[in-house]
């Protein structure tokens, strides 16, 4: 299962996960299984995402699509930043 983990610059957090949220019904049928969400306390125009997909083929899917991309101007991404397609190597407590 890959992970994409994602680092974006943004102009209102609030104003972002609004339209985070409306994209789940995307995610899902891209095979998105579950995101964590994650906020920089020194930085707050600096948001993190954890993608969890069933595969890499469902990532690309939804990661390069066109309505992710006009997404990011209705959220006030600044900066769609980085984006790395990751695989576990180790998980623990």
């Amino acid at each position: 299962m890959p992970h994409v983990l994602v680092h974006q610059r943004i102009s209102e957090f609030r104003r972002w996960k609004e339209v985070f949220d409306r994209l789940g019904p995307a995610r899902a049928a891209a095979g998105c299984r579950s995101t964590a969400v994650f906020r920089n306390r020194e930085d707050p125009h600096e948001v993190v995402v954890l993608f969890d997909f069933d595969d890499l083929a469902g990532a690309r899917q939804h990661t390069g699509s066109a309505e992710l991309r006009r997404a990011w101007q209705d959220a006030g991404v600044t900066d769609p930043g980085t984006r790395s397609v990751l695989d576990a190597v180790e998980a623990g407590r």
